[in-house]
């Protein structure tokens, strides 16, 4: 699923990218890299609120998080952690982590009713990916609490590695996000893997036609439903995505490398 620097980016990033693509024709196969300038990634909705107990909650997307401004760390739904950290007034970090591997990074700073997230996502190999958004306040306030409407992904491109395995298998990896996921088109349920462990997301392929159809589950529940086109002439990559709670539309375009 894929897929998305933001609040809602962020703490879906490890699991909003976690739809993975299948592939029936072996043109889909090779690396694909995100064309940010002609992705629709804005729009969806997102909230942050503070319990009665004071932890802090986001919602987004069908996904639900709690974490805290101390350091603290906080396991997500999807078995990636959270370290929340106020830095000022009007500014926080929160850090994502994966059995204590580092998996990104991000900075957002209200202003009024704009704010900015700054996000910083490191691969396997330490190297780090640098994107932004600036989200716009729909209610709430002030501060961080409301609800919130994501603004344009800027900044570098991520890729996506898709391997075709025999006739019926797939392999498709995210390396700027540590994210593996082998499966087949069967229907059935494979385990989305993040920096090397299993994550309690998982995607199950089909095909219907000369599409791809891939539906993501957290914890066995209906989570995103993705479908993937590729052009006549084999250069481009769309992927419509739907998330299921909110019915939330999003369409990431991939150029072939």
């Amino acid at each position: 699923m894929t897929c998305k620097a933001r609040l809602a980016i962020a703490l879906i990033l490890p699991l909003a990218v976690t739809t993975t693509l299948t592939a029936v024709d072996p043109s889909f196969s090779g690396t694909w890299k995100l064309n940010l300038a002609k992705s629709q990634l804005s729009g969806t909705m997102y909230s942050i609120d503070q319990k009665p107990s004071g932890l802090m909650h986001y919602s987004g997307g069908g996904f639900e998080a709690d974490f805290d401004l101390t350091g603290k760390e906080y396991k997500m739904p999807s078995g990636v952690s959270v370290i929340g950290k106020e830095l000022s007034p009007t500014s926080w970090e929160l850090t994502f982590r994966m059995n204590g591997k580092a998996l990104s990074k991000s900075r957002m700073t209200v202003n009024g009713n704009s704010m900015t997230v700054a996000s910083e996502v490191t691969g396997p190999d330490g190297k780090s990916v640098q994107q932004m958004s600036t989200d716009t306040r729909v209610s709430g306030g002030p501060g961080f609490v409301g609800k919130w409407k994501t603004g344009e992904m800027k900044g570098a491109s991520t890729t996506m590695q898709i391997t075709m395995e025999g006739p019926n298998g797939i392999a498709v990896s995210y390396p700027e996000y540590q994210q593996t996921c082998k499966g087949s088109f069967d229907g059935k349920d494979y385990v989305v893997n993040q920096a090397g462990q299993a994550s309690t997301f998982t995607n199950a392929f089909t095909r219907a036609g000369n599409a791809l159809k891939i539906t993501t589950k957290l914890n066995g529940k209906p989570f995103a439903l993705d479908t993937f086109t590729l052009s006549v002439d084999g250069k481009i990559l769309i992927d419509d995505s739907t998330a299921i709670a909110t019915n939330e539309n999003t369409k990431s375009v991939y150029d072939r490398q």
